[in-house]
C-alpha cells in the first residue's frame, strides 16, 4: 500500500496554507500604509495614526514576520509530538525529547532526507522561535547543521528564491527576518514534514488504525460511538464512527471503516 497522508500532515498543511495567505495579505496591506494610500475607516473603533508611515509599516512587517515564525514553530512542534507519540505506540523509543528543536531532530536523521539540508530548516525555525519568545535566549543550531546549509548554499539558492544562506544565518542570530527568509523557511519546513510523513506506514490492521485514532485524539469518541451502535443493535456498527471521522479526520475514515480499531495495540 502507498504511504498514508497522515491526519497530522493534513492538519499541518491546512494550517500553514492559511498562515501563508494571511502573511501575504498583511504584507500587501502594509505596502499601502508605507505608500500613504491606506487610511483608517471612520467606523473602525481603534486609535491609529502613522506620523511616520514608512517606519510604522516596516516595524509592523517585522512584527508579522516574527509572529509567522512563532506560529510555524508551534505547528512543527505539534506535528513532531504527534509523530513521536505514534512511533511510541508502535513500539518505538518511549522517551520524547523535552526541547522543541530536539523533537524536530528526532523526526529524521538529516541523511534520511533528500535533500539533506531540508532537515535543518525546521530546527532554525524552532530555535528562532525561542529567541523571539525568550529575550535572553541564545538558542543555536548545531555546527554540523550550519555546515550542511553552507555546503549546500548554491543548491538552496537555486531552489529557493535565490536566498543567501549566510545572510539567513546572520539574520537568525540577530532576530531580523526578511520576507524571503520567512517564506523560504516555511516552504522548506513543509517539504521536510511531507518527506517525514511519507515514511509513515499505511494502516494495515485495526491496531494501526487505533494508534492513529489515539494520536489524533478520536479514540474515545469512536469507542463511544461503537458502543452506542452495539446497544442500538445497528447492523453496521462502524458507520457512525466513519461519518464522525469524515468530518474530524477524513484521512482515517475509510481505513477505520474497512479495518476497525482493535483494543489490542
Amino acid at each position: 500500500m502507498p504511504p498514508i497522508e497522515s491526519p497530522l500532515l493534513a492538519r499541518f498543511l491546512g494550517s500553514l496554507g492559511k498562515v501563508q495567505h494571511h502573511l501575504h495579505t498583511v504584507i500587501v496591506g502594509l505596502s499601502g500604509v508605507e505608500k500613504k494610500t491606506a487610511i483608517k475607516p471612520g467606523d473602525l473603533d481603534i486609535n491609529w495614526r502613522a506620523d511616520d508611515p514608512v517606519g510604522s509599516a516596516r516595524e509592523a512587517r517585522h512584527f508579522i514576520l516574527r509572529s509567522t515564525l512563532i506560529f510555524l514553530a508551534e505547528e512543527l512542534n505539534e506535528y513532531a509530538k504527534g509523530v513521536l507519540n505514534y512511533r511510541t505506540l508502535a513500539g518505538g523509543k518511549a522517551d520524547i525529547p523535552q526541547k522543541r528543536a530536539d523533537r524536530v531532530r528526532s523526526l529524521a536523521n538529516p541523511y534520511q532526507i533528500d535533500p539533506t539540508y531540508l532537515a535543518v530548516a525546521p530546527v532554525i525555525v524552532s530555535q528562532w522561535r525561542n529567541r523571539i519568545v525568550h529575550r535572553d535566549s541564545n538558542s543555536e543550531i548545531h555546527k554540523a547543521e550550519e555546515r550542511l546549509l553552507l555546503e549546500n548554499k548554491q543548491s538552496i539558492h537555486d531552489r529557493y528564491k535565490h536566498i543567501d544562506v549566510a545572510r539567513l544565518l546572520h539574520d537568525f542570530r540577530s532576530d531580523n527576518p526578511t520576507l524571503k527568509e520567512t517564506t523560504v523557511l516555511l516552504a522548506m519546513s513543509i517539504n521536510f514534514v511531507t518527506k517525514v510523513d511519507s515514511t509513515l506506514p499505511y494502516p494495515a490492521s485495526a491496531a494501526d488504525v487505533r494508534r492513529w485514532l489515539i494520536v489524533d485524539n478520536h479514540w474515545e469518541k469512536i469507542l463511544e460511538l461503537e458502543r452506542a451502535s452495539a446497544r442500538g443493535g445497528h447492523t453496521d456498527p462502524r458507520s457512525r464512527g466513519k461519518n464522525y471521522l469524515i468530518t474530524k479526520s477524513p484521512r482515517l475514515a475509510d481505513a477505520y471503516y474497512r479495518l476497525g480499531a482493535s483494543d489490542e495495540i
